[in-house]
């Protein structure tokens, strides 16, 4: 995978929060307490794995199971 596919792969945290419906707000925090979606930050902007979040999605449909 190419750097350019990588990044396509990956959302913001504005765009999770549209796809998602939570606001930004929780997300930071959730990142700030080590909660939530893995993410990764490239030159200090924050970025999530769309792998990443379905993987985080799937864990808590289980565990609400």
């Amino acid at each position: 995978m190419t750097t350019l596919e990588s990044l396509q792969s990956m959302l913001r945290p504005a765009e999770l929060s549209e796809l998602s419906g939570f606001p930004e707000t929780t997300l930071a925090t959730w990142r700030s307490r080590g909660r939530g979606p893995k993410f990764v930050r490239i030159m200090g902007r924050v970025y999530y794995r769309k792998t990443d979040v379905d993987a985080w999605l799937t864990d808590q449909i289980e565990a609400s199971a």
